[in-house]
């Protein structure tokens, strides 16, 4: 934070006046009054002329009254003089970006190139005050095309009028991309990042989903030119998940045409949001190609290992990129495979374990299975921590017979089965709880196929972190398994399990002869 704006910011914080709305508030006020003195031309002699100015100019608004005499407008007045209204406003949001999310400035660079490469006449900005960092930028460079900026925030509204008030070019609307926009146009190109997995309430019927990302996505859609494209930021879910995931993947390639998909780096939205994220290209005309890849962050945004799809092979099932991308042997020789293959949401139940605070582990009859319970040889039943807590409120996380254990946050990707104890046991929520159906898959099978390297390679393709896993119960949900018979699967667990049982009996007699003849060498050494 600048000296200026600090000084600015303090002034207030004096004052009681903390909010960043009113902080905002209170430096377009200020600009407001600045605005209006230069268009009456001005110069006010007085503090009193300067204050009399203010309250006919802004009071009026939806900035309402002044909270200060007019001394103290006279103090700020001269203060936001040397302050960039921008960069103010970027700021007053870096301080608290839980509730604003921003396109970072290597995005926004990339945005700019990409509009200088397609040549749109007209441009489409949505939710403008995520661009912030860069939107100058942009449109000193494309001052000679068409931009419309919304906002469905008034004061980000006003803040891009005062900001951009001499630019014949720049168009600035009060909408909300979540419902249909009031706009009687069509754009070339449209730029958006929704906010993710909001359930907006009003959502009308013609909406494939009531998500905002889906909603917003859909509905802008609509807006594009008969040439247009739509370059939006969505969560890697929509790549694979079901549902209206589903039904938009289904939308876009039947009404629309997907021009590329995009793997963004880990953590690019940070810290507004930590899940992974795809960025989709989807324009009007239907072309032959599909481009996918990542795109790295190394001093600008640029793409990386690109591979180009026939349209109809990105047609049918998901879009995954990292399995689409992938080398793997095994991933290619599973996609090929001629095999049955269901969503596990079909053949199981599928939940996340308790959230149990530290402080709550205490001695207790209630036990708790964790990460740590999970070894290569099984689970550990025996070192299981404890809490004391009524039966009642743990019982949607008591795990039965047969529940299969996932873990979904730590650095490796660990499962076992779980077996009835005496006591009962309750999942943490550092694992993911999976409860076969009856005659529809068995426990063991589906742990040999999670621990396999094909169920490796897809469960890394759907964690939302690349280095520390993260996955979520909903995404696990629509992974794929072969689906072999029951008689098939109960012979290969009794294969697995045979072999298992002869590698752990050979491990442990060579470990025994190891030790006894290390005792031999010692011994002669005395």
């Amino acid at each position: 934070m600048n000296s200026n704006i600090f000084a600015f910011v303090n002034s207030f914080h004096m004052r009681g006046i903390i909010s960043d709305e009113q902080l905002l508030k209170e430096m377009l006020r200020v600009k407001l009054t600045a605005r209006s003195l230069k268009l009456q031309e001005k110069f006010p002699k007085d503090e009193d002329e300067l204050f009399g100015v203010m309250k006919q100019s802004t009071e009026d608004t939806i900035l309402g009254y002044f909270p200060g005499d007019r001394g103290f407008f006279s103090e700020i007045y001269t203060i936001a003089q040397k302050i960039d209204l921008i960069e103010f406003a970027l700021d007053l949001y870096k301080n608290n970006r839980l509730k604003q999310m921003f396109s970072p400035a290597s995005m926004m660079g990339y945005i700019c190139k990409l509009i200088s490469e397609v040549e749109p006449q007209s441009i489409l900005i949505t939710e403008a005050e995520k661009s912030l960092l860069g939107l100058k930028e942009l449109v000193e460079l494309h001052r000679s095309r068409d931009i419309t900026l919304i906002s469905s925030n008034p004061l980000i509204v006003m803040l891009l009028q005062l900001e951009f008030e001499g630019y014949r070019n720049i168009s600035i609307l009060n909408q909300s991309i979540y419902r249909e926009l009031l706009i009687n146009k069509h754009f070339d190109f449209i730029y958006s990042v929704p906010d993710f997995g909001v359930k907006i309430e009003d959502a009308k019927h013609n909406f494939i989903s009531s998500k905002s990302d889906i909603v917003a996505t859909q509905n802008l859609l609509g807006y594009l030119s008969d040439k247009g494209m739509l370059v939006t930021v969505l969560p890697a879910n929509i790549a694979f998940a079901g549902g209206s995931e589903a039904k938009f993947r289904n939308y876009v390639m039947t009404q629309y045409h997907l021009e590329g998909l995009y793997s963004l780096p880990e953590g690019f939205f940070k810290p507004y949001t930590g899940i992974k994220t795809y960025m989709l290209k989807i324009g009007a005309v239907k072309k032959n190609e599909v481009k996918i890849g990542y795109l790295r962050d190394d001093n600008g945004l640029h793409t990386d290992k690109v591979k180009i799809l026939r349209t109809e092979d990105a047609q049918h099932g998901d879009w995954q990129i990292e399995l689409l991308l992938s080398d793997d042997e095994n991933i290619k020789k599973f996609k090929a495979s001629v095999i049955t293959k269901v969503k596990l949401n079909e053949v199981a139940e599928v939940f996340r374990g308790k959230s149990i605070l530290k402080k709550n582990l205490k001695p207790g009859k209630i036990k708790v299975l964790n990460l740590s319970n999970i070894t290569d040889k099984g689970i550990d039943y025996f070192n299981m921590e404890s809490i004391d807590e009524e039966e009642r409120k743990i019982k949607p996380y008591e795990l039965t017979d047969g529940d299969v254990i996932l873990s979904c946050r730590g650095t490796t990707i660990k499962t076992g089965v779980y077996r009835k104890q005496d006591s009962i046991v309750i999942a943490s929520a550092n694992v993911i709880v999976i409860r076969p159906r009856p005659n529809k898959i068995l426990s063991d099978y589906l742990k040999i196929f999670f621990e396999s390297p094909v169920g490796i390679a897809l469960i890394k393709s759907i964690q939302r972190g690349t280095i520390v896993i993260n996955l979520n119960p909903s995404d696990i949900m629509e992974m794929e398994i072969p689906l072999l018979s029951i008689e098939e699967q109960e012979e290969l667990v009794k294969e697995y399990e045979k072999e298992a049982a002869l590698y752990y009996q050979t491990v442990s007699e060579a470990e025994k002869r190891f030790l006894a003849e290390k005792e031999k060498i010692y011994n002669r050494l005395v």
